[in-house]
């Protein structure tokens, strides 16, 4: 199983199928995607798109009421972790931590089910209780209503933020949502790819683990161009600029991907005239049949897209910081 931001279920499956060599999907389910196949944990570390990828173990069906917890009882320690031990090349006793997620109405919390099953798994001699800083075995169980689904995650904590060592900014979003919006956008080696709202640098710096002509990146913010220096490698060009008015050439972009202002965590004073300045000025540095994918809340998007001669389609709706963000394909 694969964990991404709910709504990107179709961008994973794409980029699943692309670097697995098509593997058997099994299911989709609201920020998961399940799948089989033979792989080693480095094929499986490639996928971008993706925040976890757990190994499954066992679904097993449970009432909603606290009591019923004891239905797991034999079933949680005769439960077989030997296949996930042995990928992770664990040979002692793993020391284990439970995380646990619920949909539905129950009368215990998901702590309660984690704690349940933590105490039954080191309960059977196999396992030792580990912590949040000590453990090499972490273990998911979701419960949906009625079932319950154990996995053991095979990603470390910072694999979705390709590390530790780099810095963020207010309004920002994480490296795997990145991946999703340059996937969308029809990456090519020949691209000259540009990020006029920067931030942090989060998206040039995906776009730059694949192959490009040139990339550039500009923010209005100089705390913000900063940031992007320390975090970029410097074949990237980092600059201050104001997106209303690019310091770049006529019809020279091939691709724009960013992550434009909402005027929630990053004030504005008038949205839609910023998007609708923003576009202008797009459609003179965007070379013809150029790409411009765009990621906000906000609906103003598409009136000031198509006041300013773009086609723009919703590729996707994806939920972040607890808001329904759209994912819009826009073209010249």
């Amino acid at each position: 199983m694969c964990t991404m931001a709910p709504g990107l279920e179709e961008i994973v499956k794409e980029e699943l199928a692309e670097k697995l060599n098509s593997p058997d999907i099994s299911e989709t389910a609201r920020g998961r995607v399940f799948f089989r196949g033979k792989y080693r944990l480095d094929e499986l570390c490639r996928l971008s798109c993706v925040d976890n990828i757990y190994w499954m173990v066992s679904r097993l069906p449970i009432g909603t009421r606290k009591r019923d917890l004891e239905q797991l009882n034999e079933k949680v320690r005769k439960m077989d972790f030997s296949g996930a031990k042995q990928f992770l090349g664990i040979k002692d006793k793993p020391a284990i931590i439970v995380s646990a997620s619920k949909r539905g109405k129950q009368t215990y919390s998901r702590f309660d089910l984690a704690d349940y099953v933590t105490e039954l798994l080191v309960g059977t001699g196999k396992f030792v209780a580990g912590d949040i800083h000590e453990h090499n075995f972490p273990i998911r169980v979701d419960l949906d209503t009625d079932s319950c689904a154990f996995s053991v995650q095979l990603t470390t904590a910072d694999f979705r933020f390709r590390g530790s060592n780099y810095g963020y900014m207010p309004g920002g979003i994480r490296p795997t949502v990145a991946a999703a919006l340059i996937r969308v956008s029809r990456p090519d080696k020949e691209d000259v790819f540009y990020d006029p709202f920067c931030g942090a640098g989060t998206i040039p710096r995906e776009r730059a683990r694949m192959p490009s002509r040139r990339i550039l990146a500009s923010d209005l913010n100089p705390d913000a161009v900063a940031c992007a220096r320390n975090n970029l490698p410097g074949n990237i060009k980092v600059f201050p600029c104001d997106a209303r008015k690019m310091k770049v050439r006529d019809n020279s972009i091939d691709v724009i991907v960013s992550n434009i202002p909402w005027g929630k965590q990053i004030e504005v004073e008038n949205i839609g005239e910023l998007y609708t300045d923003f576009f202008r000025e797009a459609g003179r540095v965007m070379k013809d049949q150029g790409r411009i994918v765009i990621l906000t809340d906000r609906e103003e998007i598409v009136e000031s897209a198509e006041k300013m001669g773009f086609g723009i389609s919703q590729q996707a709706v994806v939920s972040l910081h607890g808001l329904p963000a759209g994912v819009y394909l826009i073209q010249k």
